[in-house]
């Protein structure tokens, strides 16, 4: 690499490879969103989440809401603002700025502001999705807030290079443990000193003064460091990748990893009592809760589902819960379709009725846990506590019987089409 007007200085390379560095993320995000697709999505969510917001800020929040400490908000501000530092470090350097330590000490500098702006606009853009339960359920003043915040800017700060530091110095357990001992000291430090401080700002101005030369020496420290280049290679190339990781985990999905012994149902028991049909349905609930790729779908949609219900008003509370139940329901008995008409299951010689049999006994099974998170969530936010959590059972247990009968005919109808289609033309051939 040869110093000419366009690589002129350590500027020079860091604008080109943050160019470089941006223009790799768009294509990465193009290359998986459809955005004509996105914007039927995004705007009426944009709608739907400014109605919400709104009702945050003019209506009183649940009860419920109050049973979290202030402990707890103050270790969710200091996630928000959490990152991973980008040194833009690539293997080529070894030709050139290894011989030129000022230059490299530049691009890594630059590398951490850049990467520390970058964590502390995110965690602002989060705070502000959280900012009514803040301010109306802990009664947080404005000059407090923005001490909180301030404060867990630069404990981030501190911790993300000290993370960095750690990653580029340690393996194995050695980098576990001092992964662990420095997000636990930090941590606590962040709740202790917002603990004493919600009702003295100054105290964590304070401890914002000290953080400061902490930070300063972190860095130092960081660029100081010897002997780590490829270690940093390594550590830029995982956060450069972080976003098409998760992009194409969503598009392809991951392969399946082998296991000499699955984690769920080592000693594979039976779940029913005997019966081919309660066999065949015992089989299908193992298989789809070993896949990986199900197992995190059938969690994802019961997580997401608990905001969902919670926020919205009564009405359109119940129309979310049945549509979660009908979803999931839905999504249960095409994995159960699949799991029937697998090689293996083919071979097995199970009659039409017993797989209908097996298919609606697992779906209800698997039904039972979301049915009954959606059903409490909806009860305990309508009613008083012991209330909502009786009437949430109840929706559950008519859930589980009702609602996958109902997901489940347009399956079997298009089964019976298929079926009178193969009779037809083999009485055809005959």
């Amino acid at each position: 690499m040869t110093t000419n007007k366009r690589i002129a200085s350590p500027n020079a390379i860091f604008l080109r490879r943050l160019v470089s560095h941006w223009s790799y993320q768009r294509s990465n995000i193009g290359a998986v969103v459809d955005w004509v697709i996105m914007l039927y999505i995004l705007i009426p969510g944009l709608l739907l989440g400014i109605g919400l917001y709104r009702d945050f800020l003019t209506r009183p929040l649940p009860a419920w809401i109050e049973l979290i400490p202030f402990q707890g908000a103050a270790a969710v501000l200091l996630l928000l603002f959490s990152g991973r530092l980008l040194l833009f470090m690539e293997e080529a350097d070894v030709l050139f700025l290894r011989q030129h330590p000022a230059w490299m000490k530049g691009l890594m500098i630059r590398g951490i502001i850049y990467s520390q702006l970058v964590s502390t606009l995110r965690g602002m853009l989060l705070t502000a999705l959280i900012l009514p339960v803040l301010m109306a359920a802990y009664g947080l003043s404005i000059g407090t807030l923005i001490s909180l915040l301030a404060l867990a800017a630069v404990c981030s700060w501190c911790t993300n290079v000290a993370f960095r530091m750690i990653a580029v110095s340690y393996k194995g357990w050695r980098h576990r443990l001092w992964a662990g001992i420095t997000r636990i000291v930090s941590l606590w430090g962040y709740i202790l000193v917002a603990t004493w401080g919600s009702d003295r700002p100054g105290l964590m101005w304070g401890a914002m003064a000290i953080l400061v030369p902490v930070l300063l020496l972190l860095v130092r420290m960081r660029v100081r460091l010897r002997a780590t280049f490829l270690a940093d290679v390594r550590e830029d190339a995982k956060v450069r990748v972080q976003l098409t990781e998760k992009l194409l985990t969503q598009a392809v999905g991951k392969p399946p990893s082998i296991r000499s012994k699955p984690w769920l149902f080592r000693k594979s028991g039976r779940l029913y009592s005997r019966g081919a049909d309660k066999r065949l349905a015992s089989a299908g609930i193992k298989a789809l809760l070993r896949n990986p790729e199900s197992l995190l779908m059938y969690i994802q949609i019961t997580a997401l589902g608990i905001p969902a219900i919670w926020l919205p008003p009564p009405i359109i509370k119940l129309i979310v819960l049945a549509a979660l139940l009908l979803m999931m329901s839905y999504w249960l008995n095409t994995s159960w379709a699949r799991f029937a008409k697998s090689d293996f299951v083919a071979v097995l010689p199970f009659s039409n009725d017993q797989f209908r049999s097996a298919g609606k006994l697992a779906a209800g099974t698997l039904l039972a846990i979301p049915a009954a998170v959606y059903g409490v969530t909806a009860g305990m936010t309508m009613f008083s506590p012991v209330l909502g959590l009786l009437a949430g059972l109840v929706l559950a247990a008519l859930s589980v019987w009702v609602v996958p009968s109902l997901t489940a005919w347009p399956l079997y109808k298009e089964e019976r089409g298929i079926q009178s289609v193969n009779k037809r033309a083999a009485e055809a051939n005959d």
